[in-house]
């Protein structure tokens, strides 16, 4: 079972102002994104 052709996996989380406040790039797209840095960010750009 191969993903040869298949794009990679992103994630981003973007602030009010329209900043990148976080971005990963997994080059393996049978990986996922950390969900936990991801709601960590979401929670930063909260305060």
């Amino acid at each position: 079972f191969g993903l040869k052709g298949v794009t990679k996996r992103s994630a981003f989380v973007i602030d009010k102002q329209g900043k990148i406040k976080y971005a990963e790039i997994l080059d393996d797209p049978g990986k996922i994104p950390s969900f936990d840095k991801i709601k960590q960010t979401l929670e930063q750009c909260g305060k």
